[in-house]
């Protein structure tokens, strides 16, 4: 059997937060979230902006283990409502616009750095000549900032097919997001293979939805096994040779 596509996973397989990076972003999400407040006449602390972010967050991450996820606009709406539920209300269109950038993209100001050999790893697997997707959860950084990143890392052009839990409103492990990059690039399950770093959502989630999977690095989760396991990205040519992916 050969595989006629790649897909890969986005955090801890091509990018990561170096040290600090993102406690930095949620301090700098409270600060403009709390200069907008005080241009609205309602003054928040950006401690208590902060806990606030909190606990969406923690909300917003059991939406994603239902395998589901909220739409870009959808996370400011939920943020905001566990800051405070009579900030919406207030907000005129302009005040929406500034808002969800001041939530949305301060991945652009304090940025996650691509993960050592991820690019070279791109590269050898675009010398296959495979279409390739993207299948990446998306947390409060959606998936239109993170497509600038990429593109700033040289990286979106060995990507075909960017799919991002927060523009089909799934999240994995559930099957239906693989389907959607499995559907943009016209092949069946047995004949890709996904990438990624994580048991449950690069492991458990790919192989349930009848791909094949390569695992980077060392995680561990009982039960759940990949098809091959890496080091590093630029091990994955030779493991899918040693799977017998390759012609």
């Amino acid at each position: 059997m050969t595989v006629r596509a790649l897909l890969f996973d986005l955090w801890g397989t091509l990018i990561a937060d170096p040290p600090g990076a993102s406690a930095a972003r949620a301090r700098l999400r409270a600060q403009r979230v709390a200069g907008e407040l005080d241009a609205l006449g309602r003054p928040a602390d950006v401690a208590v902006i902060e806990r606030a972010f909190e606990t969406a967050g923690d909300e917003h991450s059991a939406i994603h283990a239902r395998g589901l996820d909220l739409s870009a606009e959808g996370r400011t709406i939920l943020y905001l409502r566990h800051l405070d539920p009579g900030i919406a209300p207030a907000l005129d269109e302009d005040g929406w616009r500034r808002m969800h950038a001041a939530i949305l993209t301060p991945a652009l100001e304090v940025p996650p750095a691509p993960l050592d050999g991820a690019l070279d790893g791109l590269r050898a697997a675009a010398a296959l000549g495979l279409p390739t997707a993207l299948v990446s959860n998306a947390g409060l950084t959606p998936g239109f900032v993170l497509r600038d990143l990429l593109e700033g890392f040289g990286m979106l052009d060995y990507l075909h097919v960017p799919i991002f839990s927060d523009e089909v409103e799934l999240a994995k492990p559930a099957p239906g997001i693989f389907e959607h990059a499995l559907e943009a690039l016209g092949v069946e399950p047995q004949d890709a293979a996904f990438v990624g770093d994580q048991p449950v959502l690069d492991v458990l989630g790919p192989q349930s939805a009848g791909i094949w999977s390569v695992q980077v690095g060392d995680l561990a989760e009982d039960g759940i096994e990949p098809d091959a396991r890496i080091g590093a990205l630029p091990q994955l040519v030779a493991a899918l040779r040693g799977l017998g992916l390759l012609g």
